[in-house]
């Protein structure tokens, strides 16, 4: 059996989320019922990060197995000819029996995008939310450098979650927030991310920005680990998954532009 690692890109509207679900349209069921078309085998793929209805990919990673070898160009191209257009292959390599999308995976990072202008324009839909007031970029970076670190989470999830007992431990490694004229960029990094946890985590920060809370809210919200505590919960299509990071393998980084 040979492993082969790619990386995809999506657009998450259309689509329930990464995980196959029976009854619905997923990333994970057109990628697999493609594979079938391509290579006449049931394929099951693993991902590097479930991603929740409505969110993007630009370096999502995946991997399978297969029992020959693949001529990478010749197979994503056919790939890409049997997917829907918001779904595309544009690299891979093979990669050693041990190499895992998911376990192996050292750091994932998101991009959450905000447009800040006064009125909303047509090229942002469904890419990325728009908020008219003036956000204050120097008190959101301050007020995300208490995320910092590990910390339990629990104020930064659903809360049936909490009270089912999932552990709500992660490590956040950055967050920083660049500007390219009016859109602004949220780079999450960590190990690992709770369910709607950046989501939650940026419309807390979005209080922030618009100065109706203190920087150092985030401090005392995160230490009273309580959902209600926290903002509420941005829409999914501002979110990107951005890059999965690996000893073995590496999206070049002229594909990971938004």
């Amino acid at each position: 059996m040979k492993r082969y690692a790619f990386t995809i890109q999506y657009d998450g509207s259309d689509y329930h989320g990464m995980q196959l679900q029976n009854d619905f349209v997923t990333i994970q069921g057109e990628i697999e019922k493609a594979l079938f078309t391509i290579l006449r085998q049931n394929i099951r793929i693993h991902y590097a990060g479930r991603t929740d209805t409505g969110v993007h990919a630009i370096g999502q990673v995946i991997h399978f197995d297969i029992d020959r070898e693949l001529e990478l160009r010749r197979f994503l191209y056919s790939m890409n000819s049997v997917l829907p257009f918001t779904i595309s292959f544009v690299h891979g390599q093979e990669v050693s029996p041990d190499f895992h999308a998911r376990f192996s995976c050292l750091a994932r990072e998101y991009i959450y995008r905000i447009s800040n202008t006064p009125y909303r324009t047509a090229f942002s839909y469904k890419r990325s939310v728009w908020i008219r007031f003036p956000l204050n970029i120097e008190a959101m970076q301050e007020a995300a450098s208490y995320l910092i670190g590990e910390h339990d989470f629990a104020s930064f999830t659903k809360e049936i979650y909490v009270k089912k007992g999932e552990k709500t431990i992660r490590r956040l490694d950055a967050i920083h927030i660049t500007k390219k004229g009016a859109e602004l960029y949220f780079h999450f990094v960590g190990s690992g991310f709770l369910h709607n946890m950046i989501r939650i985590i940026m419309g807390t920060l979005v209080h922030v920005g618009k100065q109706e809370l203190p920087p150092v809210a985030l401090k005392q919200i995160l230490e009273k680990k309580r959902r209600v505590e926290a903002g509420k919960t941005l829409p999914p299509y501002g979110l990107y998954f951005y890059r999965a990071h690996y000893e073995e393998y590496k999206t070049p980084e002229y594909l990971l532009e938004i």
